[in-house]
């Protein structure tokens, strides 16, 4: 509501209050001009808050809830036309706690990486994760989450694992006595298309059990690419040269944008008077990974150029800089960290915690750059190739080996490990709820 997201601008008030002066961060929240409700109403609660603070945004559009990923293309226009110095712009969510000196030196160590040419310009910074496919049909990034990880290695075996099953129903279509029309990709008629899949892939070790999502996209998996990478919500962001090509008019936004509004569940919404279809209605967001939605139009900012576009993946580590959840001893809010997420109570001891926890000198994390791919033959992972690309014996390599990716010196993520579990084991995933609603620029 209204008056808890006002509470919540609140406390993020106060725990940037407590951050010392010189750490060079402007900030703001972002508000759509326009209610979902009322195309040409502004909330009134919001304007007088701003009265008061002068730190809202409201940008032109309206509150639709497919616009969630749209609202940060309309942030970073405004941030590089009105923040001419900011060599950053980031966006966060409005549930994190963000240690302003920690993230101001962090992006100062990740400029003087661009500076002695480790890193490119065109940096694209946070919590590096990966998504499996892309679904061309739908605009959607895959649903299934595939660890949290630096590298393709969790995206790649589901990857590998829903081609799998994909072509299990391609036989099985193929093969049917008549096919029906719902079997075709993009004619709509799930629920029918669920109930066959399901059927057809019941009896598979591997296939059966997948989320209905991932059944419905099996067919329309975009086979030209491999897994991709992006940054995690809760704190995430460009360096301005990226920022500038990604928010120009006639790019891969723009683009989305157009493609999106043409989905069948986007017609059917407009043609019910903005009714949101009954399948959607728990989701504050569509697509729900705006994350993962930003992250490729990153990576078709870099296929349009033919990949020659040399785009660097900053790591902030797991646990160490990047807290995707509140842990109060294993992997603890510390001097070292930037971002805790998920205090959707503003009342929630984490703010405090991290408040006091993180009120020391900032504790850095040392950061070696490589290609992303896998080094030579003989050679260790690191400044010759940080192995975060998979190359597989017998297929095209992901073009994303061509970037550059920083990390830790000796090619890991620099993540926290968990006591008495093995290396690169994964923790339990967080369940993501909400949009992201706070704009923070350097």
């Amino acid at each position: 509501t209204s008056s808890k997201m006002g509470l919540m601008r609140e406390r993020v008030r106060e725990a940037m209050s407590t951050a010392s002066p010189g750490h060079g961060i402007a900030t703001r929240f972002l508000l759509a001009q326009r209610n979902s409700k009322d195309a040409s109403a502004v909330d009134a609660a919001a304007l007088a808050e701003n009265a008061t603070h002068g730190d809202l945004l409201f940008v032109d559009m309206p509150e639709r809830f497919y616009l969630c990923a749209w609202k940060k293309v309309l942030w970073y226009r405004h941030a590089l036309r009105h923040f001419p110095a900011a060599g950053f712009i980031l966006i966060a969510d409005p549930d994190a706690f963000i240690q302003l000196n920690h993230l101001s030196e962090d992006l100062r160590s990740v400029q003087r990486l661009i500076d002695r040419g480790a890193a490119s310009a065109h940096v694209h910074y946070g919590l590096v994760l990966w998504k499996a496919f892309y679904n061309a049909v739908s605009e959607e990034p895959a649903v299934d989450f595939s660890g949290w990880l630096c590298d393709d290695s969790g995206a790649l075996r589901l990857r590998r694992r829903f081609e799998r099953c994909r072509d299990v129903l391609r036989n099985a279509s193929a093969t049917a006595p008549e096919r029906p029309e719902w079997l075709l990709p993009g004619k709509g008629a799930d629920s029918a298309y669920d109930a066959w899949a399901e059927a057809t892939l019941q009896p598979l070790k591997g296939c059966k059990g997948l989320q209905r999502g991932t059944r419905r996209a099996l067919e329309r998996m975009e086979a030209s690419s491999g897994p991709y990478p992006f940054t995690s919500g809760p704190l995430f962001g460009l360096s301005r040269p990226l920022a500038e090509l990604l928010a120009a008019p006639g790019g891969p936004a723009d683009e989305w944008r157009r493609r999106i509004e043409r989905t069948q569940p986007l017609r059917m919404y407009f043609s019910r008077g903005f009714r949101i279809p009954f399948t959607l209605r728990s989701a504050a967001c569509y697509p729900a990974s705006f994350d993962a939605t930003h992250g490729r139009w990153v990576w078709e900012l870099a296929r349009a150029s033919g990949f020659a576009l040399d785009v660097t993946l900053v790591n902030t580590p797991f646990m160490v800089q990047h807290h995707p959840w509140l842990s109060f001893r294993h992997g603890a809010f510390s001097n070292a960290s930037l971002v805790l997420h998920e205090l959707k109570n503003p009342s929630s001891p984490g703010w405090a915690f991290a408040a006091a926890r993180g009120s020391g000198p900032f504790v850095p994390f040392e950061r070696g750059c490589g290609p992303c791919g896998a080094p030579p033959a003989g050679a260790s992972r690191g400044a010759q190739g940080m192995g975060w690309v998979t190359a597989e014996r017998g297929r095209e390599p992901n073009p994303v080996s061509r970037w550059r990716c920083c990390g830790a010196p000796d090619g890991g993520c620099g993540d926290w490990k968990p006591p008495n579990r093995r290396a690169g084991a994964q923790s339990a995933a967080p369940r993501r709820r909400g949009a992201s609603r706070t704009g923070v620029k350097v």
